[in-house]
């Protein structure tokens, strides 16, 4: 299982308000200066995350246009994590859900931390919140056990998102907005259509790491007790549903790249547990960066290019654009 590191590199939401002083002889006026944020996530290209590059390293550019960057590190800023787990509790996610009860005590010490707090919720053809935001480990782990396998196939993963992305719009400014997702890749009968889920969590500025499986491949890794068999014995009519939803869109893949998360995937208890060590190592191991942006006509998507001049070695992972307030 992976260590998390030591050092916290702080990210937060994607606006926060600056301050203007205009005119020292005149009544003071005081304007709200959209600060766009980036959180970025450097490796080697063998994985490995790269330490101790400063401002001048970095280059943002914001709709073709270079912008003058500022770099914040945990040494002039610490921003707590609010986050959110979303977990599939169909009734064919059983024997993941049997893996996934058991790693509830890893999210305060791996990825929250003593000044965060996490919500749980779960979904199937509903979503439902299973425990609101907390920072008491014993609440978080009690949740996850508390979640059970309900309605067979619904797993509406979009309309999960979209209820995590409002419970976290709710959250301090200053605060990291993340979301966990524990689920199969694809969607299972959302009302809310994928690019407005998207485009949702990125007016937010909710980053998004999605931790999936494959629900027919569950079965060959779970203990028989975790394993019900469905009953009325195969069910072929079942079987080709399911091809055809793979050709679906892969909505855990989406997320991922439209909020600068990373989708990682899990099939045994020991990779999902290293998959939650690998978020939260990620989490805290980010450069946040951040520009005031210059006067523009465009009112909609602004697309962001982060670049590592000094390393040419050097992958970035940060979520690729913002909506202007």
């Amino acid at each position: 299982m992976f260590v998390p590191r030591a050092f916290f590199r702080c990210v937060g939401v994607l606006f926060a308000p600056t301050v203007v002083l205009i005119a020292q002889q005149q009544p003071t006026i005081r304007t709200n200066v959209p600060l766009v944020l980036v959180p970025a996530t450097v490796t080697d290209r063998k994985g490995n995350f790269i330490d101790g590059l400063e401002a001048g390293d970095f280059i943002v550019i914001d709709d073709g246009v270079p912008q003058k960057v500022r770099l914040d590190t945990s040494d002039t800023v610490l921003a707590p994590v609010s986050l959110v787990i979303a977990v599939q509790s169909s009734g064919i996610s059983a024997p993941e859900l049997a893996k996934i009860r058991r790693v509830g005590g890893m999210i305060q010490p791996l990825i929250t931390g003593e000044r965060g707090q996490a919500a749980v919720i779960a979904f199937d053809d509903e979503v439902r919140i299973i425990e609101q935001f907390t920072s008491d480990s014993t609440k978080i782990r009690a949740a996850f056990e508390r979640i059970e396998p309900r309605t067979i196939k619904n797993g509406k993963l979009v309309d999960a998102v979209t209820a995590a992305v409002k419970m976290l719009a709710t959250r301090p400014e200053n605060h990291r907005r993340v979301l966990l997702i524990l689920s199969e890749s694809r969607d299972r009968g959302s009302q809310m259509k994928l690019p407005q889920a998207v485009e949702l969590a990125q007016r937010a500025g909710v980053t998004i790491y999605p931790g999936t499986y494959s629900a027919h491949a569950a079965p060959w890794t779970a203990k028989p007790e975790d394993n019900p068999p469905m009953p009325g014995g195969p069910n072929y009519i079942g079987a080709i549903t399911e091809l055809a939803r793979l050709g679906k869109a892969n909505a855990a893949d989406a997320f991922a790249r439209a909020t600068g998360g990373r989708h990682l995937s899990f099939l045994t208890l020991s990779s999902l547990e290293n998959a939650i060590a690998r978020t939260g190592e990620e989490i805290h191991s980010q450069y946040l960066l951040s520009f005031v942006p210059a006067e523009s006509k465009n009112t909609g998507f602004h697309r962001i290019e982060v670049r590592v001049t000094s390393r040419p070695d050097a992958v970035v992972r940060a979520r690729p654009g913002y909506w202007p307030k």
